[in-house]
């Protein structure tokens, strides 16, 4: 596992980073560690809303934003 964390912040499937940054031991036993963004995305519909630790090599490079719900698409 990671030993730095960025703290983010979930809203309306929005998810930013928020600049706080913590080592292991910040986020150890809170539910919302996670180690991809998958993982982020995954807890983020379960739990809804809110902040959660984020695996600092995890977030992609040169984006601000992630929007954590895909829009469906129709096949035809």
């Amino acid at each position: 596992m990671s030993h730095s964390f960025d703290e983010i912040h979930v809203f309306e499937s929005v998810a930013e980073r928020t600049g706080n940054k913590l080592e292991r031991a910040g986020v150890r036993g809170r539910n919302g560690v996670c180690r991809s963004v998958t993982d982020l995305a995954a807890k983020f519909r379960r739990l809804g809303d809110g902040y959660y630790y984020l695996a600092t090599s995890a977030w992609p490079e040169g984006t601000e934003t992630l929007n954590l719900v895909r829009t469906w698409e129709t096949l035809r």
